[in-house]
């Protein structure tokens, strides 16, 4: 992830054969009533990617990839917004080097089991994993809900 302070656009440059996924933005300390507009500016073209307000929508998911540089900033007078996501290998079907089927096959005869943790990060800082119900956060906290994979270890059944 990355944080884009106010006024303080961020280049991001994918490292060679991999894209950079963009998953979610949140706004962190905007300002009152303060609303944002999310830009990424690709090749000298600017896009808006998305809309956000401190009490009405602090986050939004997106599924933007990028295999070249671009550059991410947002309209906020103070405050910041922090952008998640992940790089992943560039499956390009032209490129005769790799191909998806090599990428996906893997030499180990046991499968991996992936399982999906869901945690809040309010303002103070502290994360909890996803309770049965559901909490509101106190007026006024700023509120980030991260979802990420993790690799359960089989191991310890063996």
């Amino acid at each position: 992830g990355a944080k884009v302070e106010a006024g303080k656009p961020l280049k991001v440059k994918p490292d060679e054969d991999y894209l950079i996924h963009l998953s979610r933005a949140c706004i962190f300390n905007g300002k009152e009533g303060e609303t944002a507009l999310l830009d990424v500016t690709v090749d000298g073209k600017k896009f808006v990617i998305g809309y956000l307000s401190q009490e009405k929508i602090p986050q939004i998911n997106l599924d933007l990839f990028f295999e070249k540089e671009f550059e991410l900033s947002h309209s906020l007078e103070r405050g910041s917004v922090d952008f998640t996501g992940y790089k992943t290998p560039d499956l390009d079907e032209d490129d005769d080097s790799s191909s998806s089927e090599d990428y996906y096959t893997s030499s180990d005869s046991e499968e991996e089991e992936e399982v999906m943790v869901h945690s809040t990060i309010t303002a103070n800082g502290s994360a909890g994993a996803a309770a049965s119900s559901v909490a509101k956060p106190a007026e006024g906290a700023s509120v980030c809900t991260l979802w990420m994979d993790v690799d359960e270890d089989d191991s310890a059944d063996e």
